[in-house]
């Protein structure tokens, strides 16, 4: 995906689950930005600057398309399944949108989630203040402002600690101001499926295989589900089995074949496994 979210899309907001089912209940395609933000305001009784917050997270988390207030296949989808964002796989298919290398996300949520915890454990927020400095660099040559930078910090941390944010998923602790990610259950099956075709459309465009290690090296796919190699190939062995992609293992290193489209993944996600 080529683009992706700005840094300061949060509005000093950390993510909130009913805010961005709101935006799934009113967005339709028809509605420009600021109608969408005033029904918002007005029907869902959000504050005006929630609710100008929450249409970018959900771009963000991959629900809603950029340039329209248009919902993408995937909130299609999960406004049809899961309209309250309450399960474990519209959890984990919201976080792995918003740090996937090539977005929607922003870049700096990428960097956080494979570079912080190669950090010293457990870190506080001026390590993640002193990544985001890093990554906003590295992404424009520019810095940002201390307040934008702190407020940004805070919105990271939030979104992950918080119970009606992504919390749930247990993939940061906090104690007394002191953060730590932790090694939370795998995602579903079918939520690791369509992420790894949308990862593979993005990193690895031009190839119908690729062997099974490109995706538990450190910083790469396993890394944005804080997954190590015995997990991503016992889930590769999973979707082998299911005939969602081949593994060809007479020899090493093993090769994968490229899954279907995210598209034609969307039915799995839910699936009971």
């Amino acid at each position: 995906m080529s683009k992706r979210i700005g840094t300061l899309f949060h509005e000093t907001f950390p993510l909130s689950r009913p805010g961005i089912a709101a935006v799934l209940r009113q967005a339709n395609g028809k509605l420009s930005l600021k109608e969408l933000i005033e029904i918002l305001c007005e029907e869902e009784n959000l504050g005006r600057n929630w609710a100008k917050a929450v249409p970018s997270y959900a771009r963000a988390c991959g629900l809603m398309e950029f340039g329209s207030t248009q919902l993408t296949s995937l909130g299609l989808h999960v406004q049809e399944h899961d309209p309250a964002l309450s399960l474990p796989a519209t959890l984990w298919l919201m976080h792995y949108h918003l740090c996937a290398p090539q977005g929607p996300g922003p870049r700096f949520w990428h960097d956080l989630i494979v570079r912080v915890p190669q950090v010293q454990q457990p870190f506080r927020k001026s390590d993640v203040v002193t990544e985001i400095e890093r990554s906003v660099l590295a992404e424009s040559g520019t810095t940002l402002k201390d307040r934008g930078v702190e407020s940004t910090a805070t919105i990271f941390l939030g979104s992950y600690t918080k119970s009606d944010a992504l919390g749930p998923l247990e993939l940061l602790s906090e104690n007394g101001g002191e953060y730590a990610f932790e090694t939370p259950d795998a995602p579903p099956t079918g939520v690791f499926a369509y992420a790894l075709s949308h990862y593979w459309q993005s990193q690895l465009p031009s190839q119908q295989t690729c062997t099974m290690e490109d995706f538990s090296v450190p910083g790469g796919f396993g890394s944005l589900f804080s997954m190590g190699s015995f997990h991503v190939n016992r889930a590769l062995r999973q979707l082998a089995r299911q005939g969602v992609l081949e593994l060809w293992m007479a020899a090493p290193p093993y090769q994968v074949t490229r899954p279907p489209t995210p598209e034609k993944l969307l039915e799995g996600i839910y699936a009971v496994e």
